[in-house]
Parts: structure tokens; sequence; C-alpha cells
């Protein structure tokens, strides 16, 4: 985390510096690099994952610690589909969403694993169908003829969906016993977000945005704290077609916790992307 964290600051700082170097561009230039009112796309991203979960049961002390792209076998890299918008009510505001979806499933017919307190052997299966939403609306803070500012805040919605099933010789406190056990981190929290985007015209057709969104709070069971960001470079084929494409990055710290269970949930991913979108 704290690695990823000094190489965003470090892009934050150049495309701040780019910013101000143009800051006087001639402002007869205005409407070649002059946003669309609407976007719509549709994008795909190969992303490499780092999971780690933790089922603690509060009544007896007892704990399973799963690493799912470790000793379960799900996949660790995957593709993934992603929908994003935007809507430019003005020069000052606007408002944009995005979706993004996992589907990664494992199953293991040998398995003999001890998960931290409970030994299985016998058979396990584990499934992970994560969803994120976000959906901000953007305040300008600077824009000229190619360059822009824009903070943004809105809502980060965390659907995280992981399933873990194991059945065969458990063994837990010396003792064994033919079981099964369930287990999942399964939850929706919509969550507050804020955040900056940088982006920069190089000409009409090219450009490059840096984005950068935090995500901190709690909702009923739920507490997180969010890191992601994308950069990326964006060009345009026509007034009404682009294509963007870049490198993504997400690290998540989710705790859920009742009067029973509490789960740990280390989630992250980075990888690259490539979307599509049409613009009017």
């Amino acid at each position: 985390m704290k690695k990823r964290i000094h190489f965003l600051a470090t892009i934050v700082l150049l495309v701040l510096t780019a910013t101000s170097s143009y800051a006087e561009s001639e402002a007869d230039k205005i409407d070649l690099y002059k946003d669309n009112r609407f976007a719509l796309g549709i994008g795909a991203a190969i992303v490499k994952f780092d999971t780690k979960i933790k089922f603690t049961d509060k009544t007896t002390g007892s704990s399973i610690f799963l690493d799912p792209e470790g000793n379960l076998d799900l996949p660790e890299t995957s593709s993934v589909t992603t929908f994003y918008g935007a809507w430019n009510i003005n020069l000052k505001h606007s408002l944009g969403f995005s979706f993004f979806n996992v589907n990664r499933e494992s199953e293991i017919f040998n398995f003999d694993e001890t998960l931290e307190d409970v030994r299985i052997v016998g058979e396990a299966k584990i499934s992970d169908t994560t969803n994120f939403y976000r959906v901000a609306y953007g305040y300008t803070l600077f824009n000229d003829t190619r360059s822009k500012i824009k903070f943004h805040a809105g809502i980060y919605g965390l659907d995280l969906k992981y399933v873990f099933e194991a059945e065969g010789q458990i063994t837990e406190d010396g003792v064994t016993r033919s079981d099964s056990i369930y287990e999942e981190a399964k939850v929706f929290a919509p969550l507050p977000l804020i955040g900056l985007d940088l982006s920069y015209m190089f000409t009409p057709k090219w450009g490059i945005t840096t984005k950068v969104g935090f995500v901190a709070g709690s909702y009923e069971d739920v507490s997180a704290t969010v890191l992601q960001t994308n950069i990326h470079a964006h060009y345009r084929f026509t007034n009404n077609i682009g294509l963007l494409f870049g490198l993504a990055y997400f690290d998540a710290d989710v705790v859920i916790e009742d009067e029973l269970e509490k789960t740990n949930v280390v989630y992250g991913y980075d990888g690259g992307y490539i979307g599509m979108h049409f613009m009017f």
C-alpha cells in the first residue's frame, strides 16, 4: 500500500506540473478540447488479485484464515468487465458512474490444508462474485484549454460476495470429525467517496487522466477503507467515438462484524484495461 501511495503521489505531481505549465494556452483554441455532454462506455480488464480473508468465531475464538489465490487455487489473474459513463452538466458540474464485476471460482477435490485453527481433509470450494459500484458528482476546480482538475464526491458501493465451502475430515482443538464448513463474506455497503481527477490534453485527440479515489466509512456491520486509482490515456477517433486504456490499482481493508463473528477481508488488484465509449 505505501509503495503505491508514493507512486500515485509522483503521478499527481507530474500532472499538476504539466497543468501549470500550460495554464496560459490560447483561449481561442478551447473548442478543440471541449468535452461532449454525455459519454457511455464498456471495457475489459486483465487484473491480478491478492486477497486474504479471516473468519473469527467470537464465542470460541477459533479462526479460519483463507488465502484464496494461494492454497485455494482461485485464479490470481482474471478478466473482468467494466461499464462507465459521464454527464457533463456544464463547465463546472458533472455526474459519473462506473460498474466493475468480478466472477471467479475454484474447486479442489483433494484438499488437505490447515487454515489457522482448523484442518480440513476432503473437498473445498470458493467463489468470488464481487461487484463495485461508483456514482459521483464532479466539480471542476480548474479548467483551461488543455488542463482540468476536478474534485469528485459520491457513493462507492462495495458488494462483497465471497463464499467458502468444505466437507470431509475437520480437525479443530485436537478433535477430528466428519463434517462440513460454510463461511461467507457477503455484504453490500454504500460508502462515502472523495477524490481528484487530473486531466491534460496533448492534442485535440490525445490526452491523459489520473483518477484517485478514497473511501472510508462504516455502514451497519461493515467498516472499510479503500484506495483506488486509474491512470489512462484516451484517444478520440471521431467527435463521437473514443478509446481509453491504462492501469488500475485497488486496495481495500474491510471488516464485517456482528455479535457472533468477525470477518476481516484484504482485497486488492492491479492490472491493465481498455475501453470504448460513445460521446454525444
